[in-house]
């Protein structure tokens, strides 16, 4: 279960030692492992001392102050006070902080179970309720909240059935760490014959290493994506494929079969019947059901327009392999025929489109777009400490002037140990402090887009760039916060709507204005975009987007799955899915669940990408009417989403930002849809 305190907890992030600047005096880049454990056991005993002052207050003693917002205050302090300890799990180049990172993240998490599981902090919180003081707005919905979580914890349950259940949480707080630190730390990769590259760009296949003459392609997204997008020679891909799709499976496959078992018996106890049942009374969808009714409702819109992508991709993939091609399409055709069919029919070459999406010139243009359109101001702080020489820090102030009102850190390129993927870490929590003070917040992004080379800059894809947007959109939601109090504050938010936001602004890197203004050819930025090679990306936009989004339904469907009644083969479930809703069957001999990260941090939350991305669109349909750089709709949601976080219904920000119910229609519109229609 991830309670409020342990997400406040666990939502760190930063590090390093004597610097010339940090933004927050509680960040630490350098310490040894033994340091980073000591710290990390001694902010949870500062918390333990906090917690057991708020247990033993005299009777008839309580307020607000002192008591719910006294427990927001003791998580959001142990968050910032570890937040460089959590963080150096993802991000440390030394494998033995790496590994303290992870056992102060696991330490943590099983507090945090404590925690929810103290009988006198819930009759604390309860003796304080009972007095009924009148309460409005987000200091209510603290209160309730909290009550939630004692509730959905165990509290009231007769004492042998919540030991058990506090047992079975800090079981699965191991267990998650475990599961995640296992794909982080998985390394494997191919040795490929010069005549076995054949499709591959030449900036590709001359970065990679040679060992005994043969060229090593590794599992990261900077090898993985481009290898599958570009290589002609089937078996390549195959081997590639099948290596990808089989990560950590060995550790893994034990790990996630006990994680389920296990996530179900806490939600039995608990009175649910599923671990779904649990997990959605807190969100937007609220029962399995409704999230059942979406996924059917979008899958029947998706499932012929997805036929006849797969069609066409068949047909494409006969034109190149003629006879010897084997009849059917297979998982590791996928990305290489989407990529000769937008160059085919739309002349989209991403290898060609990169050359004008240097990463520099993109993460300078970019800052300035959300400057313009958020009113901020960006200001790099040079000489600052981080945790490695390519990370940037930057300051954030008001367009208007004034102090700075947070910081965020970008660490854009892979590395040795590093976080496979692309995210956003909130490291310091914006929230109200006791002597009147609103902490600044401070977050990072952390990414994997290739390195320079000494011939070439770091080049984009426009999926990079798309992604970049992204994940620089949780940063604007993680550091404009004006919520008051940490649980609420930032992408604190209902895990269904946490995407939203960021999602909302992957629009601008399809607005031609946009594109052009971020675009700068890597030998000289004056030259754009051709206009006709624009024209053809964005009508390429929709290529294979039922598929693309049948995809992301079959990942929603295996997580829902899994979290209902489990299977007893999760690879046979989820091949049984794949071919049934993505239409594309998973490789024998591979277990995508393995590196399946998102069970682990979204567990029966993954279908929250789609249905986050239905009010995306719905907002974007705002600005795409009013203009995608207006100032002032830029304000607008600003203020009405940013910087609400969860202090209200997220229902009700949506609403004060559209200024009507929220629909589908957009969302439809925005695949090549009609609202209405099959």
């Amino acid at each position: 279960m991830k309670n409020a305190f342990l997400l406040l907890v666990l939502s760190s992030a930063a590090s390093a030692a004597s610097a010339p600047f940090l933004p927050a005096s509680t960040l630490r880049y350098e310490p040894t492992a033994q340091e980073l454990m000591a710290d990390c056991r001694s902010a949870k005993k500062r918390a333990e001392a906090a917690l057991e002052a708020v247990a033993r207050m005299p009777a008839g003693s309580r307020t607000f102050d002192n008591t719910p917002w006294a427990l927001d205050q003791i998580g959001s302090d142990l968050s910032d006070n570890t937040a460089s300890d959590t963080f150096l799990k993802y991000v440390s180049v030394s494998s033995s902080v790496r590994d303290a990172g992870n056992d102060c993240e696991t330490l943590l998490g099983q507090f945090s179970v404590d925690v929810y599981s103290r009988e006198d902090l819930y009759r604390a919180l309860k003796e304080y309720a009972a007095k009924g003081e009148a309460l409005n707005g987000e200091s209510k919905r603290l209160v309730e909240k909290e009550l939630l979580d004692f509730k959905r914890s165990g509290l009231e349950l007769p004492k042998d059935k919540r030991d058990e259940v506090v047992a079975l949480r800090k079981k699965l707080v191991e267990l998650e760490a475990t599961f995640g630190k296992n794909i982080n730390e998985y390394k494997d990769f191919a040795l490929f014959d010069k005549s076995e590259l054949d499709g591959l760009p030449e900036d590709f296949v001359a970065r990679l290493e040679k060992v005994d003459g043969k060229y090593k392609v590794g599992l990261d997204y900077p090898d993985y994506f481009p290898f599958m997008e570009n290589s002609s020679n089937p078996a390549a891909r195959r081997v590639m494929e099948a290596k990808f799709n089989d990560r950590a499976s060995l550790q893994n496959l034990p790990v996630l079969k006990e994680v389920l078992a296990l996530r179900l018996k806490a939600a039995n106890l608990l009175g649910y019947p599923t671990h779904a049942h649990f997990i959605l009374e807190d969100r937007m969808a609220k029962d399995p059901k409704t999230v059942a009714g979406f996924v059917a409702r979008l899958r029947k819109k998706l499932k012929v327009l997805g036929a006849d992508e797969l069609l066409t991709l068949k047909s494409l993939k006969y034109v190149f392999e003629g006879r010897a091609s084997d009849g059917r399409f297979n998982a590791w055709d996928w990305r290489f025929y989407d990529n000769q069919l937008k160059k085919a029919k739309y002349a989209v070459d991403a290898q060609k489109i990169k050359e004008y999406f240097p990463a520099d010139y993109v993460t300078e243009q970019m800052l300035g777009v959300y400057q313009k359109l958020l009113g901020l101001k960006f200001r790099r702080i040079e000489d600052a400490a981080t945790w490695h020489p390519d990370v940037k820090l930057f300051e954030i102030t008001d367009a208007a002037g004034g102090d700075p009102i947070a910081y965020f850190y970008l660490d854009l390129f892979p590395r040795e140990g590093k976080y496979k993927h692309a995210a956003a870490f909130s490291m310091i929590t914006g929230r109200a402090l006791t002597d009147g003070r609103y902490q600044k917040p401070v977050s990072s992004m952390v990414a994997n887009f290739n390195k320079s080379t000494k011939d070439r800059p770091s080049l984009l894809t426009h999926d990079e760039v798309e992604t970049f947007f992204h994940e620089f959109g949780h940063i604007m939601h993680q550091t404009l916060t004006k919520a008051k109090y940490g649980r609420f504050a930032g992408s604190a938010t209902a895990r269904d709507f946490v995407e939203a936001p960021s999602q909302m602004l992957e629009n601008w890197v399809w607005d031609g204005e946009v594109l052009q203004s971020l675009s700068g050819h890597y030998l000289d930025h004056s030259k754009k975009l051709p206009n006709e090679l624009l024209g053809k990306m964005l009508a390429a936009k929709n290529v294979n987007s039922g598929l693309v989004n049948l995809r992301q339904l079959l990942f929603g469907s295996v997580d829902q799955l899994y979290h209902g009644a489990p299977p007893a083969d999760t690879t046979a479930a989820y091949a049984r899915l794949a071919s049934d809703i993505a239409m594309i069957p998973t490789s024998a001999g591979t277990h995508p669940e393995a590196s399946f990260g998102h069970l682990m941090g979204y567990d029966a939350g993954y279908y929250g990408y789609l249905w986050s991305k239905v009010y995306a669109e719905d907002m974007f349909s705002r600005f795409k009417a009013e203009g995608v750089l207006s100032p002032v709709l830029g304000r607008r949601y600003r203020t009405e989403i940013l910087e609400r976080g969860s202090s209200r219904d997220e229902m009700d920000s949506l609403k004060a930002f559209l200024g009507r119910e929220p629909n589908e229609d957009a969302f439809l519109e925005s695949i090549g849809l009609k609202p209405g229609k099959s």
